[in-house]
């Protein structure tokens, strides 16, 4: 039964509720009779204790004296339950000639209780319930950007809704907007602090954040997340990183082993994981050397300049990075520099990888270089960037001239 029906009910029964004593104020017929019966009632007890009086007397079982006053005391009666008969008329009459106040009411009650409930109950959740349960059945994996903006407003009305925090940081992280995420699961953990799930989410939207960086607050994060659950998928992967940027490589292999287990073998995180222990092995000197000749190598030289027409301060950050051209958003290999160093030439390659497994080789790929506003890794607004055409990264030497001129669109 939908929330709207049981409202609508509720409302009607307290209608019928107010409705009833107007309606028998109206039946003057029914009013009349109930009088009359009543006044007769009355009476016929009147008449009943005179008898009895008669009789007492008679068997002097009372004096005339007290017959005087016990009759006395019933005349009082009478007129008192007379009084009270017609005051009930009197009061009925008033309701029925104020018959109109009855629409008035209704209203009154249906408004003041629909504004009630919009201010403490909960429709607002119901339906963002019944709208996600809906994508289920549909198996609707992206969820719309209009209920996005229904739970971010719903969420500043509710913020300890651990949930609507939890839909918007994972909507985030599929947008690829890191910053983002990172906040929304900072604001879940400050309703739950120690979930493992969004430990792990948040140390790893942070590593992101800080361009794949292992900074004091991504290592501080990933240490908490490690500590909540040791076996986090996701905190182990981070951890493999942590440990071969270190160059300690059997933590490294140690880690991503652990992260590999219960994973399927056909599935690209297994192989990536797989890809990771096999450099990292190689790197150890545990295994032997497969890596590609040094003429195979890709190496992209780039010529790197920021449109004149720009302002930007010398300590201002920019980060040059490559790209798959139709895959993830997440770079293949990056550099991060200063504005004060433009113009200048570079060359990216396999070295300037942030995942050991993801090569430059036999891929479809483009250069992105931002002048970040606010030295973010993610893009955001005032940022100024360009980006190249695709091209593929086993095409001959490969060089770029690239000028930061674009702003970055919103």
């Amino acid at each position: 039964m939908s929330l709207g029906l049981v409202t609508t009910l509720l409302l009607l029964a307290a209608a019928l509720f107010v409705a009833l004593p107007f309606y028998r104020a109206r039946n003057p017929e029914q009013n009349d009779d109930g009088s009359s019966i009543a006044e007769q009632a009355n009476v016929d007890i009147f008449r009943d204790q005179q008898l009895q009086y008669q009789q007492q007397l008679e068997s002097g079982e009372i004096s005339a004296e007290q017959q005087t006053q016990m009759l006395a005391e019933a005349e009082q009666l009478l007129l008192n339950n007379t009084v009270a008969v017609q005051q009930q008329n009197s009061v009925s009459n008033k309701m029925a000639q104020g018959f109109w106040l009855l629409p008035v009411l209704i209203i009154a009650i249906s408004v003041a209780s629909l504004g009630l409930y919009r201010s403490l109950g909960s429709g607002i959740d119901q339906q963002i319930a019944e709208t996600l349960a809906e994508r289920i059945v549909k198996q609707q994996s992206q969820v719309t950007p209009e209920l996005i903006a229904r739970i971010a407003e719903r969420v500043q009305q509710r913020p300890d809704n651990l949930y609507y925090w939890t839909i918007l940081a994972e909507d985030a992280v599929a947008g690829s907007n890191m910053l983002a995420a990172s906040g929304y699961f900072a604001e879940a953990l400050r309703v739950q602090p120690n979930e493992p799930y969004l430990l792990g989410q948040y140390a790893q939207a942070l590593f992101f954040v800080d361009a794949n960086r292992f900074s004091d607050r991504v290592v501080a994060a990933l240490d908490q997340a490690y500590g909540a659950d040791s076996q986090n998928q996701t905190v182990l992967g981070l951890k493999g990183i942590q440990a071969f940027q270190e160059a300690d490589y059997p933590r490294a292999i140690s880690y991503w082993q652990s992260a590999a287990r219960g994973l399927n073998p056909a599935g690209d995180s297994w192989k990536a994981l797989q890809g990771g222990i096999q450099q990292a092995l190689q790197l150890a000197g545990e295994a032997p050397s497969k890596a590609s000749p040094a003429s195979d190598a890709v190496s992209v030289s780039i010529a790197l300049s920021i449109a004149p027409t720009i302002d930007f301060a010398q300590d201002q950050l920019v980060f040059v990075a490559i790209i798959e051209a139709e895959g993830p958003p997440m770079p293949l290999a990056a550099r991060k520099l200063l504005a004060s160093e433009l113009p200048l030439e570079l060359v990216l390659s396999d070295s300037d990888a942030l995942m050991p497994d993801r090569s430059l080789a036999d891929k479809t790929i483009r250069v992105v270089a931002r002048l970040s506003s606010t030295g973010s890794a993610t893009p955001q607004k005032g940022d100024w960037q360009v980006i190249s055409d695709a091209f593929e990264s086993n095409s001959g030497a490969l060089q770029f001239a690239l000028e930061i001129a674009s702003p970055y669109p919103q």
